[in-house]
């Protein structure tokens, strides 16, 4: 069986990287939404700088640091900067394909995540708690979102990454546009390799 640091440790050898196998690896995850609703997620991520949006200064790792993606979730922000779940705002009818791009190639294109029959990230369907606004009793955590599971693509150090989305109604085909109170999110979660040196303590 292959495992997630064996995944890692292959595609760091095919690069040249050979000191990421002394760096600590944990479990992590990387956020952001599409504010300027462009139909890209993590290329603006510099410009955000708020933990509301986004958990990146950058769209690339530094040196020795690396993303092996397991999930890839989306969900919505409001202009209030509310987040919920992407099946009640969009409805079960909805649909996002979407592609990932590391540097010049797409390692996943046209990879559709269908709001109706799929899984919820972490949580029940029916669990609600305020997110990053006040006053609310409807607004989902990110973890509570449609997802796809068992991706197993690895990002690597020191290469720019995104998302490009696109939405349709699966009944009409009709393309269904996100507006500032409708605003798509992307939750990458897997297996991270931090910056610092696995050494005991």
């Amino acid at each position: 069986m292959i495992t997630a640091q064996d995944k890692i440790l292959h595609v760091a050898n095919k690069l040249g990287l050979t000191s990421l196998k002394d760096m600590q690896a944990s479990t992590g995850a990387v956020y952001d939404v599409d504010t300027d609703l462009a139909g890209q997620i993590f290329s603006s991520a510099t410009r955000h700088q708020n933990p509301t949006v986004t958990n990146l200064t950058d769209n690339q790792f530094e040196v020795n640091e690396a993303l092996l993606v397991e999930n890839i979730a989306f969900y919505v922000r409001d202009a209030a900067g509310l987040i919920f779940n992407f099946q009640r705002i969009y409805g079960s009818q909805a649909v996002i394909v979407f592609d990932l791009i590391i540097g010049n190639k797409r390692v996943m294109k046209d990879t559709p995540v269908f709001a109706a029959g799929s899984p919820y990230t972490f949580a029940n369907v029916a669990t609600s708690t305020v997110a990053f606004g006040e006053g609310s009793a409807t607004a989902f955590l990110p973890r509570n979102q449609v997802f796809m599971e068992g991706a197993g693509v690895l990002i690597p150090p020191q290469i720019q990454w995104y998302v490009e989305y696109r939405i349709f109604n699966v009944v009409t085909g009709a393309i269904i546009v996100p507006t500032a109170a409708t605003a798509i999110g992307c939750y990458l979660f897997g297996t991270k390799v931090l910056l610092n040196f696995n050494t005991s303590i």
